[in-house]
């Protein structure tokens, strides 16, 4: 008797740890799947295009998006935001155009800016992001 308890204890173990796994495999598929549907959050940060819920999903995160319309590969405001995608809640969201343009969206609001420096563009994110840059800090000093 005490054989066929121990038995069934074991079996009980192994069928709550087989189904912690196969839970943890079921959501990461989910997760991958809502991604490709454009409903979860990009992995990446620096994007050509994102899906309005995956926008709105986003802001409602606390991230911050930045639409920028570069006129060359060599833009500084380019080099900037992409810096500041990788160190902050930020989405890039970049194209190659004939003009350029900022718009940032947050929590706070939105603003644009047609053909932004490097200095309109920190003000700009100074007011808008959530978790603001060091060089908000900085100016405010300064």
């Amino acid at each position: 008797m005490k054989i066929e308890k121990n038995t069934i204890g074991l079996v009980l173990i192994l069928i709550m740890v087989a189904s912690t796994f196969a839970f943890t495999i079921t959501q990461k598929q989910d997760y991958f799947y809502r991604e490709e549907e454009g409903k979860g959050l990009p992995m990446q940060r620096i994007l050509s295009y994102m899906s309005e819920p995956q926008k709105t999903l986003a802001i409602s995160n606390g991230f911050t998006i930045i639409y920028f319309n570069y006129t060359s590969p060599y833009d500084e405001v380019k080099s900037y935001l992409e810096a500041l995608a990788r160190d902050y809640y930020v989405y890039v969201i970049e194209s190659y155009s004939t003009e350029r343009y900022l718009r940032v969206e947050s929590l706070k609001g939105s603003r644009e800016i047609k053909d932004p420096n490097i200095n309109q563009t920190i003000d700009v994110l100074c007011q808008i992001m959530i978790n603001r840059p060091i060089d908000c800090v900085l100016r405010e000093i300064g």
